[in-house]
Formats: C-alpha cells, sequence, structure tokens
C-alpha cells in the first residue's frame, strides 16, 4: 500500500508538470503562489498578497486541533 501512495504521489507531480509545461507553452500561464510552514506554533506565510488571508485561515484551523490536544493531554 505505501509502495502505491508513493507511486501514485510521483505520478500527480509529473502530470500537473506536463500540465503546467503545457499552459506556459500556449502562453496562457499566470502563476499564482504562497506557502504555509508551521514552526511550532508560529506560521510563517509567504507568496503572493491575495493568498496571504486564505493561508493564515488554514494555519489557525490546522493550530486548533494541535492545542486542542494539547489541552486533554494536560488536563488527562
Amino acid at each position: 500500500m505505501d509502495l502505491v501512495l508513493i507511486f501514485l504521489g510521483l505520478g500527480l507531480v509529473f502530470v500537473g508538470g506536463v500540465l503546467l509545461l503545457l499552459a506556459a507553452s500556449l502562453g496562457r500561464a499566470r502563476v499564482r503562489g504562497g506557502g504555509l510552514i508551521l514552526i511550532g506554533p508560529i506560521p510563517v506565510i509567504f507568496g503572493d498578497r491575495s493568498l496571504g488571508i486564505i493561508l493564515l485561515i488554514i494555519a489557525l484551523l490546522a493550530l486548533i486541533p494541535v492545542i486542542l490536544l494539547m489541552l486533554i493531554g494536560v488536563a488527562g
């Protein structure tokens, strides 16, 4: 099962690269990108300004379960 998931992931990356090359060759490519890195409880957000709010919301949604699990671990 693990090997299947690895090949599936590599295949998706390959298909994405081919689609980007096709879009770039047709001259219709508009690239927007950004990223979110969680270093402990501190989110580091980078990329396009329009994606900043979305990435901040994702960071908050990712931290809520972590905080809840920490509180349950302390109380339990």
